[in-house]
């Protein structure tokens, strides 16, 4: 992971309020793996109350700012996640 030099922060929104969000979490983490490899990281995973009881998850994603590189597209595969109602790339941070 050393030679990742950024961080993108996806926010991801579940279908509803009473979604396993330990469930969710783990399936952004396995679908990253599979569908990417070892190309993007998870830093971190931050939990983020919306409003009534809904809460999104806030995916901290390490990438390279290289060609080939898309924090749109991994938020994209996020969205297509079980349980996962959207996606999408909030800030792109350069480390």
């Amino acid at each position: 992971m050393s030679d990742f030099n950024l961080v993108g922060v996806i926010r991801v929104m579940p279908t509803d309020p009473e979604v396993n969000l330990d469930k969710l979490e783990a399936n952004i983490r396995k679908t990253l793996k599979e569908k990417f490899g070892s190309k993007y990281g998870i830093s971190k995973i931050d939990r983020e109350p919306i409003a009534f009881g809904l809460v999104a998850l806030k995916v901290y994603v390490l990438g390279k700012d290289a060609e080939g590189y898309s924090f749109d597209e991994v938020a994209e595969t996020f969205a297509q996640v079980e349980n996962a109602e959207s996606a999408e790339v909030e800030t792109v941070s350069r480390f």
